[in-house]
């Protein structure tokens, strides 16, 4: 085969002149695909000042056939920096190649295409999963099939080369050659964390891209279908292709499929290399385990007794086995009248969020951003995202519903009820420091144990929100627990109390904010207005 590729470059001469010619690289399924699958070898030829730009050619050496790429350098890289081309070009560095001519020049395009692929792949994550990505971790390889397989689906002449790369005799060796060149190219990114075996997404990207995720998901299918057209134009004008040398083109994958030596498979999907964290190791992303399944997974021993949670209004269920209690949410979506009408009642004010998925995504990804900055939350156990389960250890405490439903209703409180409201005022701050808000700090989702106050509710929790809303809903809702004759002193008492404690390590200023008409309103049909308009003061005053 050397003699035939040296006779093959030596035919270069006719297509380019050699003070041109930069690199040279085999690339396709001829480099990766199972031995005789594939007839021919395809190079890419890298050239300076290469005037056609990209041209492609046939050629018929010593028996062999080789198809030359010829590209222009500057057209290459603004491909592989940018995707200029729709990853015409870039697509051939994702996928094992073989350098020939300028190894090390190769090298750093490759590095370069997997970086700007894995970057943006890891953007859409963020953009699919919200704030759940904050606990994903994928295999390096992941990064390189996500944009392989999209590409398959709307670049139809790619399809064939998906499918020959995972076949299932070369399926293990092709993946441990994507590992390993993917994990070179992010072990210097700052978008990226190297978790042993496995990849992170820093917090700070995933900041970025959730900041703008409602209308950066609309950008996103433009792009793909800006990128499938870019290819097909790319190809088109390389090769010269009349439409029925096209239609030829496009039909040699669906060709390749009905092949019967091979395997019979749907494109794979990706996120099979996608795991989430939890207390109790990685869970496979895409797993469907049902609450039964789960829990013969998790082992806990016989017998096991499931119970509706007490005081849940969602789908939250205890199970108690041995010495072991564990919490199981359901998140279904929510089409009932209460929550049509609390977001009317808090319009311009506050949303909330009704979709499973999105309350589930809150809850798993803010919950584990928390965990890692040293706030109290239940670990959690066991993510289902296809049937939106999530599994987490019960936090067995008092719940502060309990104590604020006590604290209004007194002419006064005790010094230790008066420093488990600074505890939860400081708690709340502390929440607030990592950038993170609640949304839904009612009392009953925070719990006493043990003199720790743990966060037990994030499914409405995200970054960048609004610190005063919680605060608001916080003080104003615990008023509403006051009962018949109306009693200021212990809601007085409380709220000056969680003050002092907010604001050990808060801003003043988000309490005076809460203290507003704007979030006064909302609650001014549940709480009585002699203590809507103490707290309101009090949180004014705030000094």
């Amino acid at each position: 085969m050397t003699h035939v590729l040296d006779n093959a470059l030596a035919r270069l001469d006719e297509l380019t002149a050699p003070a041109q010619r930069i690199a040279v690289s085999a690339y396709g399924p001829s480099v990766f695909a199972r031995a005789g699958a594939v007839r021919g070898v395809d190079l890419l030829v890298v050239c300076e000042g290469h005037t056609n730009g990209l041209r492609a050619h046939r050629r018929v050496i010593d028996g062999q056939e080789f198809r030359f790429l010829i590209a222009d350098r500057s057209l290459l890289e603004s491909d592989v920096l940018n995707g200029t081309l729709g990853d015409f070009l870039t697509e051939q560095f994702l996928y094992p190649h073989h350098p020939i001519l300028n190894l090390e020049y190769v090298n750093k395009v490759a590095m370069e295409a997997k970086t700007r692929v894995a970057q943006e792949e890891a953007h859409d994550l963020a953009l699919e999963y919200g704030e759940m990505v904050r606990g994903i971790v994928a295999t390096p390889e992941f990064f390189g099939l996500s944009r392989m397989r999209k590409l398959s689906r709307v670049f139809v002449p790619s399809m064939s080369a998906y499918l020959r790369l995972l076949e299932t005799s070369v399926r293990e060796r092709n993946l441990a050659t994507l590992r390993a060149s993917f994990r070179e190219a992010l072990a210097e990114s700052r978008v990226f964390g190297l978790e042993g075996d496995y990849v992170s997404l820093e917090d700070s990207a995933v900041d970025r891209w959730i900041k703008d995720r409602a209308s950066e998901q609309v950008v996103n299918i433009i792009r793909q279908s800006q990128r499938a057209l870019s290819a097909y134009l790319t190809k088109g004008r390389a090769l010269y292709l009349s439409p029925d040398l096209l239609a030829r083109e496009l039909y040699t994958p669906l060709k390749f499929v009905l092949d019967p030596e091979i395997d019979r498979m749907d494109p794979e999907n990706p996120n099979t290399h996608l795991f989430l964290r939890t207390s109790e190791g990685l869970v496979p992303l895409n797993s469907q385990a049902t609450l039964e399944q789960i829990i013969a997974d998790l082992k806990l021993g016989w017998p096991v007794t499931i119970s509706p949670l007490a005081g849940a209004l969602n789908e939250v269920s205890l199970i108690t086995a041995k010495d072991q209690q564990l919490v199981a949410k359901r998140f279904t979506d929510w089409h009932g009248f209460k929550w049509f009408t609390l977001n009317i009642v808090s319009l311009g004010t506050k949303l909330f969020a009704v979709s499973g998925k999105a309350r589930l995504t809150n809850e798993y990804g803010v919950n584990r951003y928390l965990a890692k900055k040293g706030i109290k939350v239940p670990h959690i156990v066991y993510v289902s995202v296809k049937q939106r389960v999530l599994v987490e250890r019960y936090v067995a405490g008092v719940s502060l519903a309990d104590f604020a439903k006590q604290a209004v209703n007194q002419g006064g409180l005790a010094e230790n009820q008066k420093e488990l409201a600074e505890s939860l005022g400081q708690t709340l701050a502390a929440i607030h420091g990592t950038g993170v808000t609640v949304g839904d700090a009612k009392p009953e989702n925070f719990v006493d144990k043990d003199g720790e106050i743990f966060t037990v509710d994030l499914e409405q929790a995200g970054k960048d929100g609004d610190k005063a809303w919680d605060i608001a809903e916080l003080l104003f809702y615990a008023g509403h627990y006051n009962v018949l004759p109306v009693t200021i002193r212990g809601a007085s008492e409380f709220t000056e109390a969680f003050t002092r404690g907010y604001l050990r390590d808060g801003d003043v200023s988000d309490l005076r904010k809460a203290g507003g008409i704007r979030y006064a309103k909302v609650f001014s049909i549940w709480t009585p207005a002699p203590i809507l308009l103490e707290i309101s003061r009090i949180l004014h005053d705030a000094k």
